[in-house]
């Protein structure tokens, strides 16, 4: 009983702490994707509760029955093999570049708060990351177990204050002409949704293959079922926080930094620590998946991949890439259709 328990924790805690990163705990992913629909925003949530749970579910019987270890692995065999190039190429560029994105935010938040060179933010990101990376699965099981139950707590404890210490407030009457001018690709939350969620599930395929082949099918159900869950709710909770402080928290490019000011500077050092964890988090999963694929591509060990995936990332975090990011982010939402059209393709072909 208590081994089953600790394998759906390992499962939930690393599905969540993979999803979340900087991105959701900062609120600026959840603000960029459903809170500029105003209030329709909240039934896109459903949607990706329902995407992580079933095409979660599908990659686990997939990557169960075949052995696969690794995201490179399991789109090879649920592809056709040019599809298969393609998804590859990108997925791995989108653990490349999240990896040096994320040492450079490691970078800029260090400078900020500390009024450092960002090379020391840079440095320590690089250093935790090894450390954690050197214990392989269980390292990464490690650091979500400690960030993710300390997230969900700390945002619940934001909703909670929110609501006794602040002003009644009319969600429909703050955000009404607040939403007008942004900028938007597409005006479909039903869209908005598909991307998010997809873009999740396949981000998350790096790390949700090797744990399937590690865990009982049954575990592996239980822990994404818990994991969709608590995503889904601290997302709610998130986008009714921003909702809840428009026009003004539009400006911001961390929207819960905003929000903790009303708790005072304690609360935003706390705030900002969460962060950092978050993206540690994120880091630890982009490397290793990305680890693991060039492992079982190259045949070299684990812990020489993260090196060679580091002399790479690390120049990129120094210099910059956000215009190139900006580039391959949409690219990687629009594969993630594919990769999950090729999922669910491939598991009801097996069915028949």
């Amino acid at each position: 009983m208590g081994n089953n328990f600790l394998n759906i924790f390992k499962v939930a805690s690393i599905f969540i702490g993979t999803v979340v990163g900087a991105g959701l705990a900062s609120g600026k992913e959840i603000y960029q994707f459903f809170s500029i629909y105003g209030l329709k925003s909240f039934f896109g949530f459903i949607i990706c509760f329902f995407i992580y749970i079933f095409i979660g579910n599908m990659i686990c019987n997939i990557s169960h029955k075949k052995n696969l270890s690794s995201y490179n692995l399991l789109i090879s065999e649920i592809c056709p093999k040019f599809p298969a190039r393609v998804l590859n190429i990108f997925t791995s560029l989108y653990y490349l570049f999240s990896s040096s994105i994320i040492f450079a935010a490691s970078g800029s938040i260090i400078s900020q708060f500390f009024s450092v060179h960002k090379i020391y933010g840079i440095i320590l990101m690089i250093l935790v990351t090894l450390i954690v990376l050197k214990f392989s699965m269980k390292g990464l099981f490690l650091v979500n177990a400690i960030s993710v139950p300390i997230m969900i707590f700390i945002i619940f404890i934001m909703f909670l204050m929110f609501e006794i210490f602040s002003d009644p407030i009319n969600i429909q009457t703050s955000i009404v002409n607040n939403l007008e001018n942004e900028i938007r690709i597409h005006n479909n939350i039903i869209l908005s949704s598909f991307l998010y969620g997809g873009f999740n599930i396949l981000s998350a395929s790096g790390v949700l293959a090797p744990l399937s082949t590690e865990n009982t099918k049954k575990n592996f159900k239980n822990g994404i079922l818990i994991g969709s869950f608590f995503l889904v709710l601290i997302s709610l909770i998130i986008n009714y926080l921003i909702l809840s402080n428009m026009p003004y928290i539009a400006q911001y490019d961390i929207p819960l930094l905003y929000i903790s000011k009303i708790f005072g500077k304690s609360f935003q050092i706390i705030i900002l620590i969460l962060i950092w964890i978050e993206m540690l988090s994120t880091e630890t999963s982009s490397l290793y998946s990305l680890a693991r694929s060039i492992s079982n591509k190259f045949g070299h060990s684990f812990f020489k991949s993260v090196l060679i995936i580091l002399s790479v990332s690390i120049p990129i975090s120094i210099f910059g890439f956000s215009k190139l990011i900006s580039v391959i982010y949409p690219i990687f939402g629009f594969l993630s259709f594919v990769f999950m059209f090729y999922v669910i393709k491939y598991r009801f072909k097996k069915n028949k």
